[in-house]
């Protein structure tokens, strides 16, 4: 089918800078797929990267959903897609060879992970520089590498609640499959942010009870979300003793299960820590990019503590987030609370972080909403030449 030679692209040109520019859409190779993107979440990984002087140009967006306009033929049954599907698309592009790809931890793929330094390939990181540019959501068209994993989407699902199946991926995965939230469990949760409300979300629906919702004062709105979503109560560190409240709620027992999600401070650790009962666990989704002083591991110890770092998510945490919202999409909706054009990008990723005077949970950039008009189109493109890596991507739970 045709599709346009070109699309109008979000460019990240420096630190806290955007501009628009058009930008040549690859032709499709039989490997290979391009996406119109309906919407692309933005994430608080987002918030740290933006605010981050020295890195190359590129477009944002990882947490991605559209529908499919030109599928290679390899490309297609690999995927088991056809044109005009709707699909989400994860934020990794592994290898599907390596011992992690091939025992279902493709998250861990040395050719996805860019703390690993190298040629390392990701949605929303990769260089506007490296072929063939279009390597973020933040655009009207995506080219999806042949090395891509993706989820089908309902079509009852509005984009900009699709666009949060990552974080709420994240959710179940910290909470549930690592945390092991469940019925007779007392959770807390440190931060009220969108993974933070993911996992509170996550350990209702794996019916455990207490959940509670740590955050500070200025993330009123958020508290208020969480409960509305299901938390069981939501607390103002700066207002109480939440190692005193916590022993309260659970009757002196404390939590089983903590998850911190917050500011990977030493004191967050040691307030995780402190309200974990003996023989409980610790998950601990927040990164400090430096060493922690301070940190009382002798508390660890002596309470017998299992402590899990997470990040991101399993094929299987993104399944069951969509099949939430194919049960029930109003149930996230709250969650919800921004979403632009293209022109908008800016102010997602600043509300993400919490810097303009309206309260945002999650911001989603909806690339034709109120913005530049659609690039005319151009012929059908001939097949492409692949990259040096590639063709190896399937969207198999054991990839």
């Amino acid at each position: 089918m045709s599709f346009p030679a070109t699309t109008v692209a979000a460019v990240t040109t420096g630190r806290r800078s955007t501009e628009l520019r058009t930008l040549p859409v690859p032709p499709v190779g039989d490997e290979d797929a391009l996406l119109r993107v309906e919407a692309a979440g933005v994430c608080g990984s987002d918030v740290s990267a933006y605010d981050t002087a020295g890195l190359p140009e590129r477009v944002m967006g990882h947490e991605n959903v559209g529908r499919i306009v030109a599928v290679g033929r390899s490309a297609a049954r690999r995927w088991g897609v056809a044109e005009g599907d709707r699909v989400a698309v994860e934020e990794y592009l592994p290898c599907g060879h390596c011992r992690f790809c091939r025992t279902s931890e493709f998250r861990l793929c040395l050719a996805s992970d860019p703390s690993g330094g190298g040629r390392a390939l990701r949605y929303g990181t990769t260089p506007l520089a490296r072929a063939p540019g279009l390597w973020g959501g933040f655009s009207q068209y995506l080219r999806l590498h042949p090395d891509s994993v993706l989820h089908a989407v309902p079509d009852g699902v509005p984009s900009e609640l699709a666009a949060m199946a990552l974080p709420l991926a994240n959710g179940h995965e910290w909470a549930y499959r690592e945390g092991g939230a469940g019925p007779g469990r007392a959770v807390v949760v440190l931060g009220p942010g969108q993974q933070g409300i993911a996992c509170a979300l996550a350990a209702r629906a794996a019916g455990a009870s207490p959940v509670v919702v740590v955050g500070l004062a200025r993330d009123g709105h958020r508290l208020a979300v969480a409960r509305r979503l299901g938390a069981t109560h939501a607390l103002d560190a700066t207002a109480a003793d939440v190692v005193g409240e916590v022993a309260r709620i659970t009757g002196g027992e404390m939590a089983d299960l903590v998850i911190d999600t917050a500011a990977g401070s030493s004191a967050t650790v040691n307030q995780a820590v402190a309200l974990t009962r003996k023989r409980g666990t610790v998950v601990f989704a927040a990164r400090s990019e430096k060493p922690l002083d301070g940190v009382e591991f002798g508390q660890i110890s002596r309470k017998y503590l299992t402590v899990r770092g997470v990040r991101g998510h399993s094929y299987q945490a993104v399944e069951s987030a969509l099949a939430l919202m194919a049960g029930d999409p109003g149930a996230i909706a709250e969650m919800s609370s921004l979403a632009v054009g293209l022109d908008g990008v800016h102010e997602a990723i600043l509300g993400t972080a919490g810097e303009l005077p309206e309260p945002v949970v999650h911001a989603v950039v909806l690339p034709w909403r109120d913005g530049p008009a659609a690039p005319a189109p151009g012929p059908p493109s001939p097949p492409s030449p692949q990259e040096s890596r590639g063709g190896a991507g399937c969207a198999s739970p054991g990839k």
